[in-house]
This record gives structure tokens, sequence and C-alpha cells, in this order.
């Protein structure tokens, strides 16, 4: 057909405007769809095989399905007839590989001549030389031999030289260059840089270099500025095709196999791709999807490609039939299935300046024989992964497809955001690897400056690892995380020595300064002791440790301390001291014939009084505090202002030395008294003498008056009297109130109450926080041996031989429970306070319904006396402990015995429950505590130190202490965990019956044979605080106080 009007080209709407060019051997009259009608292609016999590529890239073996790039293919070969060097430039999917692989090389191959002509083409990948040698065909092997190997900057030249001894003409062909810089590490980046710059620089005429770079990697070339500069003049730009040109490369390649598009489709398919502005790729991907989808539907027997089925609403069109696609290819995979596509996809993408890009990754990876092997296969199958890259390695690696897979499959988009965290680190990971590779190499010391060193950075890639995050990374990378994990294990490992050799020493400084503490303690230096046991203690908050030592020294001068502050300023001996009345003023008279005012609150010198010739031996305020005296060893008697302390008058009259003065409550009158023998009355208005008291037969010592001013009392060398305010100091308190042995103590669940129970057959009830006892309840005609709160604290229940629940706000009995042919040793309440156990000398342990007193019902199993009873803190497990030195575990709900613990050697006194309730503890005749584990039975620990039998055990509410009782006076404190003894605690002058933790673990209780219940501060912190609180003006006053030690309360107590 000679008339093109009437061709199939001019039937689709093409234009014959602007078509040239020489393309697959032939000119332009050559294209099928140019020469013949739709109806003559039709007329030959249908080849069915796909003419499209897909998503792959258009390869020399493609270059008779390559259509539309003619004037393109043209301008570039005419550019390389007189330049050596192209660069093509475009944006990812604009066909560039293609354009240069299936239309300039065969146009150059029938222009020049294969015989003339040789090529090498390869992709710069993450070792350029390596692809290099790949992609050297055979029959050059001879010529070039192991020279790749030898990695010097001359390489190419070598190469090029050794190839064209046979041919006039040699094309070297570059493809995907920005992969030099996305894939190729640094040293063998500059290294091929360098082989480029010299193949450029050798301006042999017979080269021609040609690459292809996606355009937003053009700043890549900025850190090597001459191969910029080199490559700057020779870039060109890749065109977008026109719409003749996208109809013929639409067209042609379906003709070729005797195939036409239904009326206007192409038009349609046109549209949309300049519509959606699609890439190259896609289009490729969806004529080829579209040829499948009718050669499926109808064999294609009508060799048309059909209107409605690019339309259907499941094929997508340009913009959409890859994600379609890829959607259904995705969801026919199980969920294991997607999981693993989901990873594969993320192994075969990098983030390349915040651009991703496909990474080739060795096929070898996926294959594992199992489910990843499995999808690899699928998705090559289904052309979303390809393999290979050159025709040299068909099955070596595996990649996307294409980019464009990248940015159009919305699942991977979705993906990629979610992971492009992990994807940076895995890239910044390979970089680090290498760099440290490289450093290895050269100095390993410097090495170790290049191991991950951050240690969240790399506990979060230890977490990726562990959770498969980071799978298939290559062996470098790996040895280079497990040589970091090395290091940062060696570091922690010394760290932690260093820590522990800094704890030990600090904690043995610590146990030290406890002793220091309690020898300064014992030879009456109080305040030094005070502050060498909160040094110790400072120590033990800092590392949150615990030593018995130093609490012991803290509650020793708590408890026995009685020194408040040192007030020192004078260089001689102090004769005398006065408080003012409102207690806010101290003075001191002194043998260097001062007198000096302090503040008593804070320690500090008020002023020095100076005018006595002698010694001062006394000082007195008047009770208005505004007036001064002082008597002196010069006879005489001073009155001082107190506020301006200037000396009012001075009292003369005494024949020797004034030994003591005294106010009259009213502060009118002044006694003295002498050496003289004599008391004197003087008006301190004017300062006269009243009267001269006479009658004792040797000196005055001292005179007083009442508080009435009508008597005063005079003591004298002959009938001393001395009347003396001891003050006793903070010892916590003891509590004392019963006539005999105290058997049991416990705490209301609030802390706020005590209640005791003894041998005068009464129970007490005390205020924790003042010591004072609140009533006394008594009912009892025997000894009463046990008590116990419920836990909202209305109800307390005690044992004797029977029974008694008392309301605790009130003091009245509520009810008796059943009396007991025996006494009750035990009693317990559930944590709901709706039960109370308890166990008798007659063997048995009665559960009671303490609404009604009520018995539930009665456990047996006991060969002897039940001595001590406990409920777990979930109420459903009871522990019993007996004289026949068993302890028994009870189910509450149908009152089943769970099981019997055997292993004391004598009788239970005692059983507790930690309140996880996982552990119980018991204690035993046989002086010794044992640890069991609910849950197997067993016993876990046997605890050892007391010399004689354990009465009671009690563990802390945060189940870490466990307190124990006995009868050799002692309680003693035990560490859970570890089964060590962390302090023993005495006080008590007879056996100790019954211990008890309060309810917040801060105060033991301890109720003994000496008939008292101690109160015990367990907190580290509350007995820091009172001991701060104690000492603080001393610190801040007292001027022999160290610097240091001047700020060691501060932020500890109340004024923080």
């Amino acid at each position: 057909m000679s008339d093109n009007t009437s061709s199939y080209y001019a039937e689709i709407g093409g234009d014959f405007k602007g078509i040239q060019g020489d393309i697959s051997g032939g000119i332009i009259n050559q294209y099928i769809i140019t020469q013949k009608s739709g109806v003559d292609i039709r007329s030959q016999p249908l080849i069915s095989g796909s003419p499209y590529v897909g998503l792959t890239k258009f390869k020399e073996k493609d270059k008779d399905k390559f259509f539309g790039r003619d004037g393109q293919i043209i301008s570039l070969s005419n550019y390389l007839e007189q330049n050596k060097l192209l660069l093509l430039m475009g944006v990812s999917g604009s066909g560039k590989s293609s354009l240069v692989l299936a239309g300039l090389i065969p146009h150059l191959e029938n222009k020049w001549g294969t015989s003339k002509f040789s090529q090498l083409i390869f992709e710069p990948t993450a070792d350029p030389f390596q692809s290099l040698d790949r992609n050297i065909p055979n029959e050059y092997r001879n010529i070039v031999g192991d020279l790749i190997s030898e990695s010097t900057e001359d390489i190419l030249i070598r190469l090029v030289n050794g190839i064209n001894q046979d041919y006039e003409r040699q094309l070297i062909f570059i493809d995907q260059f920005e992969e030099l810089f996305t894939l190729t590490p640094p040293d063998k980046q500059e290294l091929f840089v360098k082989c480029l710059l010299r193949l450029i620089e050798q301006q042999n005429s017979s080269i021609h270099l040609v690459m292809t770079m996606r355009s937003d990697f053009l700043g890549s070339l900025s850190p090597y500025p001459e191969l910029a500069t080199a490559l700057e003049k020779h870039i060109r730009i890749i065109k977008d095709m026109t719409r003749n040109e996208l109809r013929l490369s639409i067209a042609e390649p379906a003709a070729r196999n005797h195939v036409i598009f239904e009326g206007n489709l192409v038009e349609i398919i046109i549209d949309d791709f300049l519509g959606q502005a699609g890439s190259l790729p896609l289009l490729q991907y969806t004529l080829d999807l579209l040829w499948q989808r009718d050669k499926e539907l109808d064999g294609l027997t009508d060799q048309v490609l059909n209107l409605s089925t690019y339309q259907d609403k499941d094929f997508g069109g340009v913009g959409g039939a890859l994600q379609k696609q890829a959607n259904i290819i995705y969801k026919k995979l199980n969920a294991d299935e997607q999981k693993v596509a989901q990873k594969i996809f993320l192994e075969l993408v990098d983030i390349v300046d915040e651009k991703r890009v496909s990474k080739p990754v060795e096929l070898k990876t996926f294959q594992d024989g199992g489910v990843q092997e499995k999808v690899v296969n699928i998705l090559i199958e289904k052309r979303l992964l390809v393999r290979g890259t050159d025709e040299s390695d068909k099955t070596g690696i595996v990649q996307v497809a294409h980019e464009e897979l990248l940015r159009s499959w919305d699942i991977l988009d979705a993906l990629f955001r979610e992971k492009e965290d992990i994807l940076l680190l895995r890239r910044r990971l390979v970089t680090d690897a290498k760099e440290w590779d490289e450093l290895r190499k050269q100095d390993p010391r410097k090495a170790i400056n290049a191991l991950i060193l951050n240690v969240p950075k790399l506990t979060k890639i230890i977490n990726l690892a562990k959770e498969k995050s980071l799978l298939n990374l290559d062996a470098l990378v790996t040895e280079f995380i497990k040589a970091s994990i090395k290091y940062q294990n060696q570091v922690q490992t010394i760290e932690a020595e260093r820590k522990q050799r800094e704890v030990s020493t600090e904690l043995s400084l610590a146990n030290s300064l406890a002793r220091y503490s309690s020898s300064l303690f014992d030879t009456h230096h109080e305040l030094e002791a005070f502050v060498e046991a909160i040094k110790a203690g400072k120590i033990l908050q800092k590392q949150k440790a615990t030593d018995g030592k130093v609490i012991d020294a803290l509650h020793k001068v708590l408890v026995e301390g009685s020194e408040y502050n040192r007030l020192e300023g004078h260089d001689n001996s102090v004769n005398s001291v006065s408080f003012s009345s409102d207690g806010k003023t101290l003075a001191s008279g002194s043998w260097n014939k001062t007198i000096k005012l302090w503040n008593v609150h804070t320690g500090e010198e008020i002023r020095t009084l100076k005018g006595h010739d002698e010694s001062v031996s006394s000082v007195s305020f008047s009770s208005d505090g505004k007036t001064l005296a002082s008597g002196s060893r010069d006879k005489t008697i001073k009155l001082w202002n107190v506020e301006t302390g200037e000396e009012i008058r001075t009292l003369k009259g005494h024949d020797y030395s004034v030994s003591s003065v005294s106010f009259s409550c009213d502060g009118k009158t002044l006694a003295s008294a002498s050496e003289d023998k004599t008391i004197k009355l003087w008006n301190v208005q004017t300062g006269e003498e009243i009267r001269t008291l006479k009658g004792h037969d040797e000196s005055v010592s001292s005179v007083s008056f009442s508080s009435d001013d009508k008597t005063l009392a005079s003591a004298s060398e002959d009938k001393t009297i001395k009347l003396w305010n001891v003050q006793i100091g903070e010892e916590i308190r003891t509590l004392k109130g019963h006539d005999h042995v105290v058997y049991s103590v416990s705490f209301s669940s609030d802390g706020k109450t005590l209640a005791s129970a003894s041998e005068d057959k009464t129970i007490k009830l005390w205020n924790v926080q003042t010591g004072e006892e609140i009533r006394t309840l008594k009912g009892h005609d025997h000894v009463v041996y046990s008590v116990s709160f419920s836990s909202d604290c209305k109800t307390l229940a005690s044992g004797s031989v029977d029974i008694k629940l008392w309301n605790v706000e009130t003091g009245e009995e509520i009810r008796t429970l059943k009396e007991y042919d025996e006494p009750v040793i035990s009693v317990s309440f559930s944590s709901d306070g709706k039960t109370l156990a308890s166990g008798s000398l007659d063997k048995t342990i009665k559960l009671w319904n303490v609404q009604t007193g009520e018995e539930i019902r009665t456990l047996k199993g006991h060969d002897e006396s039940v001595i001590s009873v406990s409920f777990s803190s979930d109420g459903k497990t009871l522990a019993s402990g007996s004289e026949d030195k068993t302890i028994k575990l009870w189910n509450i709900q149908t009152a089943e015995e769970i099981c019997t613990l055997k292993g004391h050697d004598h009788f239970v006194s005692s059983v507790s429950f930690s309140s996880d309730g996982k552990t119980l503890a018991s204690g035993s005749r046989d002086k010794t505590i044992k640890l069991w584990n609910i849950q197997t039975a067993e016993e876990i620990c046997t605890l050892k130190g007391h010399d004689h039998f354990v009465s009671s055990v009690s563990f802390s509410s945060d189940g870490k202490t466990l307190a124990s009782g006995s009868r050799d006076k002692t309680i003693k404190l035990w560490n859970i965990q570890t089964g060590e003894e962390i302090r023993t605690l005495k006080g008590h002058d007879h056996f100790v019956y019954s211990v008890s933790f309060s309810s917040d673990g801060k105060t033991l209780a301890s109720g003994s044979g000496d008939r008292t219940i101690k109160l015990w501060d367990m907190d580290l912190n509350s007995l820091m605080g009172r001991s701060c609180d104690w000492v603080r003006n001393y610190l801040q006053n007292n001027p022999k106080v160290s610097e240091s030690d001047r700020h060691l309360c501060d932020g500890i107590g109340t004024q923080k």
C-alpha cells in the first residue's frame, strides 16, 4: 500500500510530519503501521507472545520491539560522531537505558559495522571493577587476562587499548551511573572516578564513552569536581516522547505480531499516559498486561486489543494497572508470605539523599529452601522482580523490576514510609561497616572509634535484628555489628567492674564511718557521731544499698543521743549558763571574765559582754528577758541590758566570790549567793541591798526562787541539792503499761494504731504517732496470746482460751466466738475482713464468719497443737504451723488440705505470707526460719542466726525484708532475695514474742516478755531526715565544723 493516509498509522490518528530516522535496520517506510492498514495487519497469522517488555528496560535483543525514538537516536548518533563522551540524563522511568541499549547501540552497529565495532556494557553496582570483569565478552578474555584484579588507575586505559588492537571503534556504556554513588563504597568509588578521568584525558579518538544517570543524582558529582567539569559539556537530556512517537511505540510492536488496537484505544492510552505524567516502564507494563488479559479472555483470536479490557475497573489503566496487578499478586499470598514479601522488598531498596533507589541483592540471599525462596520465585514469575542485570549473570542477583514500582505501588509506599528509619539505619550500617573495615586494615586501634559506640543505637540494632527486621545483612555489616556488641560488652563489663569496685569501696567506707560514729558516741562526742553516721547514710542513699551497722549507728545517736548543739566561742572554762524565759536566748559566763549571749535556735553568738575583773561564776535572766544578772569572783554582781549589751549597774556587798544569782519571777528582786556564806536580796530597780540572809555554814553555791516568789531555795556546800533538767533525747519511744509479758503486737492497716496482747489478760491500743495509750481492752479470763486487725481497721480479734471481736473505735466487745477446750494461740483475718482463722492447742484450725460470729468449718490434720495461722493476701490459702513440726496449706474455699511442708526439726511457732502470696516464711523452735515456694511447695532456703527458738516472723509490705523475733531477746532482719541477715535489733530485756511491720514497711513493732512494745524506724530516709534535723544548727553555726561538713544535710530533712 503506497498511500500512507490509508495506513493503520493514519487510522489511529497518526501524523507523518516530523517522523524521521533510521531504526531497526531500515528507514521510516519500514514501519508496518505506516505501510499497511489494520485489515492487512490482522490478515497475517497471530504471533501470541507479548511484544512489550513490561517493567524491565529494553535491551539490545529487544531492538525489534523498540519504536518511536528515531529522532533522538539519530541526534545522539550524530553527536558521537563529533564527541567521544556522552552523559545521557533524565528522570527515573524516562527510558534512558532502553534508548541506548535497544536504540542507539543497534543503530551504531549498523552504521559502523559489527566487525569494526566492539562494545563493553556494565553497571557500577557495589563493585564497578567486578561488574566490569563479569561483563567482558569471552572473546576479549585472552586479551585482558587478570587485568581487573590489579585495581590501579590505568585499568580502563589498558583494557580498551588491549581490545582496540582488533577494532576501529569501541563503545563503553556505563548504565545507571548513579549506582557509583548509591551502591559503591567510597574507596572503590574514588578509584573508579580516577580510572574514568584517565580514560577521558587519553583523547583516544576510537573510544566512545556513554553513560546514563538519573538527573536527580547530578549533585553526586560535587565531590569530584574534575569529573563534573569533564562531563558538564557532554550532558544531553532525554526528551519526552511526542504523541506521534508514543503512537509508534504503542501500536508498532503489536502490529509486528499482527494485532491492532480497537477503535480509539491508542489515543485513550496516550491521553492517560500524558495525563498521569506516567513513566515509560508504566506504559510498557500496562500494554503487556493488556496483551496478557486479552489473551486470557479470548486467546486474541480476533487479533484486536479491546477497549473493554482496558477500561475494566479491575484493570486500572496506565495510572493504576501496576498497582492493581501488584495488589492482586500480593493478596494471593497468605499472611506469612506477605510478611516475607515485605521483608524482601525492604532488602531490595535503599535510601540515598532522601531518594528511594533499587538495590541489587544476591539471589542466594533469599534461597533458604523455605517460604522466602518461594515468595521470591513468585515475585520473579509475576515480573515484579527480575533476575540478573547483564547477560553474564542471569541468576546471580535479583532486583526490583523497575524503580517505578517503588513509587507507584501504594503498599510498598506505605511500607517504606513506615520502615524509613530502618532503611536509613541499614544504609548507615553499610557505610559505617565499610569505614570500619578500612580503618582496621590501617590501624586496629583507630578502628575502635568507628564501631557503634552509641549504646541506645546499638540496642536498637540488636532489637531490630531479634525482630528479624534487619534481614540478610552482608557478612561485613554482620561482622561490624558483632564487633560493636563485643566491644560494648567489654566496655560495660569494665564499667560494671569499676562501678562495683566504687560501690564496694563506698559501702566499705560507710561501714567504717558507722563504726567510727559508734566509737565517737561511746566517747561522748555525740554531734561528731551524728555527722559520721549521716555521711555513712548518704553513701547508702546514693548507692541504694542497706547496711545494718549504718542503720544501727543512726538509731543509736537518735535514740540515745542528747546533745543537740554545741556553742563554742569562749577561750576558757564556762562556769554558768542560763536561758531567757522565752527560750530564745542563752547566756554563758566564763573564766575568761566575759558573758556571751547566744541565739538558741541557730547557735549563733549574739554578742559578748565585758566588765568583770575576774571569772564569771553565774548568770541569770529576768523573767521578761530584758535584764541579765552576772555574778563574779570579783565579788560583784552586774546587771546588763540584754537588748543593747550595755551594763546597767554594778551591785557590791559580798566579801567573797559571788557563786550564784537568781531573779524573782516578777523581776523586781535579785538573789545572790556567795562564798561568804550569805545570800543577799537586791532591789533590781534601784540596785540597793534589801537584806542579807545568814545561816549557811559553808559557801552558798546556788539560789532559786519558787514560782510564786515567796520561797527562795539555796544550796550550799554543807547540804548541796542540784536540780537538773536532763534532756533524754529522741529514742523512738518505749510504751509502758502492761503488768506482764507481751505476747503479740499488730498494726492496723493504716499504721496509726498498734494493738498488744499480754499475759496480764488485757489488750492495749496505742497511738503510734504519740506513743500514748488509747485504751485497755479487758474481758479475757486467761492469757491473751494473739491480736489481729481487720483490713478496714474497725475490728480487732484477740485469741485466748476464747476469741473476742472488739470495736476498735469504742473499745467495746462485739462478741465472743465459741470457747475452745484449749487456748487459741493464733488468729488471722482474711484480706477482705470477712473470715477469721484461729489456731488452737486442740490441734485444729477454725474458720469463722466475722459478720455473724458463726463457725464456718474446722480444719483438721495436724497431730499436735496449732501455734500459728496466716492468710495469703488473696484470701484463698491459709497456712498453719504446728507443734507437729509441719506447716499445712489449706484451700479456704473447699477446706481441703493442699499440701504439707516438712523440714523443721522442732515445732513451728510462726507462719507468714509475703504480700504477693508466692513465698511463705516459717519460724521454729529449732532456731531457724525457712522460706517456702508456695507454687511448688519446695523449701527455698533456711535462715540461721538466732541463738534460741524463733517465736515470730513478719514480711515487710514490699516482700523484700523479713523480720524474725526470738527468745534470744533479739529481732533479726533478713534480705529475702539473698537470704542474708541485714542486721540485728537489740533492746529488749526478755524474749521477743511477736514482730509486725506497719503497712508502709517503715516501722516494725516488737512485743516482749519485758512487758514492753518497741517501735523501730526501718526507713533510711526517715532516719537521715531526723538525724539532719537534729544536727542542722550545729553544722551551720559551729565554728569548728569543716566547710565540707557544713553542707552535709542540704536537702535532707524538714528544711529542704
